[in-house]
């Protein structure tokens, strides 16, 4: 090997000094190789005793040449992710779009702190209000005076005497009927002892005995 490429070099007058330059540049650019390819150790060892004993020529050294300064695969930079696995934050693809930005957390409710109100006419024509604060989680519906300060008066011979149970819970507002002859009733269909308390939050018109009563916010 080493005579050949000194013969070849003494075609250009070059000294026997230059051929194993030579040699040893053409081993380099071997190794070079096998290593932009990503090939085990064992390879470029392989790759260069190889060049020191096939290289006759001055064609082969062009070629090695060639292919140790371009451009190969494992050297362009990532334009995206692998299948499976997300994008680095802050990377981006040359030209492309900017990487999707994780939606903001909610804002945290605020509590309902709205009370509620029963409205409608009595006997005789009067329009009763029962206001229902939440300050208490219960309220009872009566007939009579109220004597408590969660009794809600409803002055109708109608209404039972206590006649029905207002509660409140999670800004929500539930009725429960005590067994009055009266009878309770929401949006039409009758509320009994043994139904227990309903949710009455999104109901529009309550029936407390022959008292109609609208339901708001305030």
């Amino acid at each position: 090997m080493g005579g050949e490429i000194a013969a070849l070099m003494g075609l250009f007058g070059l000294s026997s000094a230059f051929a194993l330059v030579g040699v040893v540049l053409a081993g380099w650019m071997a190794w070079r190789i096998v290593e932009k390819a990503g090939l085990p150790g064992w390879t470029g060892l392989g790759a260069i005793l190889l060049t020191l004993t096939g290289v006759g020529s001055i064609v082969p050294l062009v070629l090695l040449w060639i292919f140790a300064f371009m451009r190969w695969p494992r050297d362009e930079p990532a334009t995206g992710a692998a299948p499976g696995f997300a994008t680095t934050p802050g990377a981006t693809s040359p030209g492309g779009p900017p990487p999707p930005r994780a939606l903001a957390p909610p804002a945290k409710a605020l509590a309902d702190k709205r009370g509620w109100q029963l409205a409608g006419p009595v006997a005789g024509g009067a329009v009763v209000t029962l206001a229902v604060d939440g300050a208490s989680g219960s309220y009872s519906i009566t007939g009579a005076p109220a004597a408590q300060p969660t009794d809600l008066s409803l002055p109708d011979p109608s209404v039972g005497t206590p006649h029905a149970r207002l509660l409140t819970a999670s800004g929500r507002l539930g009725l429960e009927d005590l067994g009055s002859p009266g009878g309770t009733f929401i949006d039409g269909a009758r509320l009994l002892p043994e139904h227990g308390p309903r949710d009455i939050s999104a109901a529009r018109a309550i029936r407390i005995g022959t008292v109609e009563l609208t339901l708001s916010r305030t």
